[in-house]
C-alpha cells in the first residue's frame, strides 16, 4: 500500500503514452493484416483488465463521487437514458427520457413475393 499511489501513477501515464502512440500511427491498409504481435498486444490487454478484477482493484473510487472503476467500465458498456425531472401535483418524481425506436429495416421481399413463394416452405409442426 505504502506506494500503490505512485505505482498507480505510473501505470496510467504508460498507458497514456500507448493510447498516444497508437494514435499517432497511421495503418497502410494493404499491410495492416500483416501484423504479427496484434494478437498478442489483445491478450495481454485483456489481461491487464483481468488483472484489475482479480486483484480487487476495479472496487476501488475512481473519483470524490465514490465512482467505483468497475462501475465506470460499465457505464462504458450500457446505454445511458437521460432522466428528466417531472412534477406532477406538486410530486416530483424522474422519469427516464422517451427514445423513439427506430423503424424497421426494410424487407428483403414484399408480402406479396413472401405469399407467392410461401407455398415451398413446410409449416413447422412443432408449435412451442
Amino acid at each position: 500500500m505504502e506506494h500503490l499511489a505512485s505505482d498507480v501513477k505510473n501505470i496510467k501515464d504508460s498507458l497514456s503514452k500507448m493510447c498516444k502512440y497508437i494514435l499517432d500511427k497511421t495503418i497502410n491498409n494493404d499491410k495492416a493484416n500483416n501484423v504479427k504481435d496484434l494478437e498478442d498486444i489483445s491478450k495481454v490487454a485483456w489481461e491487464f483488465i483481468s488483472a484489475i478484477y482479480e486483484a480487487h482493484w476495479n472496487s476501488l473510487f475512481i473519483d470524490n463521487f465514490k465512482t467505483s472503476f468497475r462501475n465506470k467500465v460499465k457505464s462504458k458498456f450500457n446505454p445511458q437514458i437521460i432522466k428528466t425531472l417531472v412534477i406532477n401535483k406538486g410530486k416530483e418524481t424522474v422519469k427516464p427520457t422517451f427514445v423513439s425506436p427506430l423503424f424497421l429495416p426494410i424487407p428483403a421481399k414484399s408480402p406479396k413475393e413472401v405469399n407467392k413463394i410461401s407455398k415451398y416452405f413446410k409449416k413447422n409442426e412443432k408449435q412451442p
